[in-house]
Order: C-alpha cells, then sequence, then structure tokens
C-alpha cells in the first residue's frame, strides 16, 4: 500500500470526485480527529475504515490512488424517480442515508415481533380508539412501536441532490428516512407513503425504495398503491381530493375551515390544508394557513429527532456513532 505524505488531500480530493466536498466530509469527521493519523500505513488504513463507515464508501477503494471510491449500497435498490435524473446522482444522499441507518440499528434492541397491518383501513381505525385523528406524532409513534425507525437526514453536501424518502431492509429491519425540510405537514404524508411501501410488501429482503420525489399524481403503479394506502390512512379515502366550493379561501378561513373539517372527519387539520393546497393549486394559502393551525408546535423534524434519540440504548452505542448520529440529522446547512 502506497502511502503518500499527506495522505488527507488526495483521499479528500478521490471523495470530491463522488460528491463529498471536503468541508462535508470534516464536518463528519469525529471530535478527535486529526489528519496525522492518516501518515502511518495503520493510521491510512484506520481512515480509510473511518471514512467509508461514515459515507457508506467500500474502504478497499479508498487504499489505492487511482481508483474510485466504490459505494457500499444494495444492488437490489429501486428507483422512482423523474426519467432525467439518472440513478447514481441520488448514490451520495443514498449513502448517507445507509450510514444513518446502520448507527441506528446498532442503538436499537432486538427486532420486535413481526407486525401483520392488513390494510390502511384497520390500521386507520386502530389508530383512531387513541386520537382523534392521525397526525405526524401519532403515525411517528406507531412505526416505532412496530420496530420501524424513522430517521430525517438534514444534512447533505452542497449541491448534493436527495430524494424525498427511503424506504428500506437493514439487517431485516425496515427502516425510513426522509429528507424535506418544511417544518410541519408534508412530513405525515411522506411517512404515510413510505410506511405504506412496506406493509405493501414492495420491499424484498435486504431491498430499497428510493423516492426521488414523493408526487401525489405519481404514474409509477408501486407509487400510486403507496399513495393509496396514505390517503386511507390519514382520510379514510384512497382517493381523496379535498376541492373547494365556492369561492377561493385566505389563509385564515382556510385553517379555520380546515380545522372544522379535520374534527369531522377525523382528518389532521394540516393534511386538509394541504391536501387543498393540491387540489386547488393554491399553495401559497395552504403554507400559510397549516402556520396558523400548528403555531409553536414543534417541528416535524424535531420530533423525529426527539423519538429517534430516546429509542437508542446509548450506552450499548459508540460514541462516535452517537456523535455522527447527531450532526447527520441536525439542521441542514
Amino acid at each position: 500500500m502506497a502511502i503518500v505524505q499527506k495522505p488527507m488531500q488526495p483521499l479528500l480530493k478521490k471523495l470530491q470526485s463522488s460528491g463529498f466536498n471536503p468541508t462535508f466530509v470534516r464536518s463528519l469527521l469525529p471530535e478527535w480527529w486529526d489528519d496525522s493519523i492518516a501518515e502511518t500505513p495503520s493510521g491510512f488504513q484506520q481512515t480509510t475504515l473511518i471514512l467509508g463507515k461514515i459515507l457508506a464508501i467500500r474502504p478497499d477503494s479508498l487504499w489505492n490512488q487511482t481508483s474510485a471510491p466504490v459505494f457500499a449500497l444494495p444492488e437490489s435498490r429501486k428507483f422512482k424517480r423523474r426519467t432525467d435524473i439518472p440513478e447514481d446522482s441520488l448514490d451520495v444522499a443514498c449513502a448517507l442515508a445507509f450510514s444513518a441507518a446502520r448507527i441506528v440499528q446498532s442503538g436499537l434492541d432486538a427486532l420486535v415481533a413481526p407486525v401483520v397491518i392488513p390494510d390502511a383501513s384497520l390500521l386507520r381505525k386502530e389508530l383512531l380508539a387513541k386520537s382523534k385523528w392521525i397526525g405526524f406524532a401519532e403515525l411517528l409513534d406507531y412505526c416505532f412501536s412496530i420496530g420501524i425507525p424513522v430517521i430525517h437526514l438534514g444534512k447533505f453536501p452542497a449541491k448534493a441532490k436527495k430524494m424525498d424518502g427511503l424506504a428500506f431492509d437493514c439487517h431485516g429491519r425496515p427502516v425510513i428516512v426522509l429528507t424535506k425540510r418544511s417544518a410541519h405537514g408534508y412530513l405525515l404524508f411522506d411517512l404515510a407513503h413510505e410506511l405504506g411501501h412496506i406493509v405493501l410488501k414492495h420491499l424484498k429482503d435486504g431491498g430499497c425504495i428510493i423516492d426521488q420525489k414523493i408526487d401525489a399524481d405519481a404514474g409509477d403503479e408501486d407509487e400510486r398503491a403507496a399513495n393509496r394506502f396514505a390517503l386511507e390512512l390519514l382520510t379514510g379515502d384512497a382517493e381523496c381530493r379535498i376541492v373547494p366550493a365556492g369561492r377561493n379561501l385566505t389563509g385564515s378561513e382556510l385553517a379555520n375551515a380546515a380545522v372544522r373539517h379535520g374534527q369531522s372527519n377525523k382528518i389532521d387539520p394540516t393534511h386538509v390544508a394541504l391536501n387543498y393546497g393540491h387540489s386547488h393549486g393554491h399553495w401559497p394559502v395552504a403554507i400559510n394557513a397549516v402556520k396558523q393551525i400548528v403555531g409553536s408546535s414543534p417541528s416535524d423534524q424535531e420530533l423525529i429527532r426527539t423519538k429517534l434519540f430516546s429509542s437508542l440504548d446509548h450506552d450499548s452505542m459508540k460514541e462516535d456513532d452517537l456523535e455522527l448520529l447527531a450532526k447527520m440529522v441536525g439542521e441542514a446547512e
């Protein structure tokens, strides 16, 4: 193994060629890291192992200066993307998702007993027995209760393309990863959609479904099925479209109407407002209404972080892994 005088520089340059800029890579290294560690043969090998784990890259592909980094991603991953988006353009984001899932897996208890979810309507009935509607907190709690961790990734390299969501099998455990930054409402449908992929058995053993964009009007068969599951779970109607009657509403009028409709039909008012926005094309009004509905409530991203870290057995986890996970799920830069 040939070692150069300052081996971190060519390593960082190689990683940059794969989409990880040096500033981003350094931001994920452990607090104790010093570049001099890589200047001995054993230290260089340790460096490639650390970087490989952080970025989901095969360490052996980093040893040789002339070889390209190879992502350690499942070959069976299934992309749901626009036709003009190359599959490999999402590799960086997917690698970070798998890295985060590896850490989470190490801190969770043994797998819970398999839970059979027969269909969205029965699950909706089960959840509504405890709640007035199925909101983000309720659905998030349910996923963790049946052994499906949910991760929100908030940190990506500059200019990296990212997906709205992933559902994948991580060593026998389903995992959901979400990425949207909108504070309220949007992640509810995304979470229900990804849960739909799992319930409807769209995942094969060790498989992965990558939703570059979660689109209510998607044409792919699996995507339409996951959308119908999400809508039936959240609203009771697999084809639900909340179409306004009469004049257009202001943000305040929509907020009030969404709360009334939500209480009458057991639907989260934020979903009512966003469904209205989608059906009528009035997104600014819908977003304004959501802000009025939620007030100062914690963001959906905060709810995920709190639930995730409270579900992990910190004592069984490596300190470096906990530090890395905290960085990965933090606010996007």
